[in-house]
């Protein structure tokens, strides 16, 4: 269950901040460019690189901002949100990197064994992007309810509003 804070126009926005990000990134960078650069992949092959590249950028700007934001003298709602964003970022960073290691190689194992394209689409699609992209919905839910969360002046689940969240261990949350 969440808890109401008593938050501060300007609060609320930098609480949203970490998941319009995190949303940009999943359903911007992982569903509309991936799209688009898949639909020149037989053109240009080298386009669809362009989605995981940017999503290690604006997850590693997440990673660096939420320990700069922890480590500043933010508020308690601010410093709860973003410490839920980096959690799911950091969730998702792994996923992201068990992905592209899988597909690279699946890539290099069709090349090796000489597969057809269908075998080498069906490999890459089932091992690698299914479980992914089911990974990216969930993701994509529980980042706009924490979006609820912040517009609204909750507090995530398992922050207190008394709190310190420097001293909380990461187990807790």
């Amino acid at each position: 269950m969440t808890q109401q804070y008593i938050a501060s126009p300007e609060e609320i926005i930098r609480a949203k901040w970490p998941h319009e990000i995190f949303l940009i990134n999943l359903v911007f960078n992982h569903i509309l460019v991936f799209a688009s650069t898949f639909g020149v992949f037989s053109t240009f092959p080298l386009m669809v690189l362009i989605v995981p590249i940017t999503s290690f950028i604006i997850t590693g700007y997440i990673f660096f901002k939420a320990k700069k934001i922890a480590a500043g003298n933010e508020t308690i709602f601010v410093k709860a949100h973003w410490r839920v964003a980096d959690k799911r970022n950091k969730h998702f960073l792994k996923l992201l990197s068990i992905t592209c290691i899988l597909i690279g190689g699946s890539l290099t194992l069709s090349k090796m064994m000489m597969w057809s394209k269908i075998t080498t689409i069906a490999l890459i699609g089932g091992i690698g992007m299914l479980p992914f992209m089911v990974a990216l919905l969930v993701l994509i839910v529980l980042g706009n309810d924490s979006m609820y969360q912040a517009r609204h002046s909750k507090l995530p689940r398992g922050h207190a509003a008394g709190q310190n969240l420097e001293t909380q261990p990461a187990s807790a949350q």
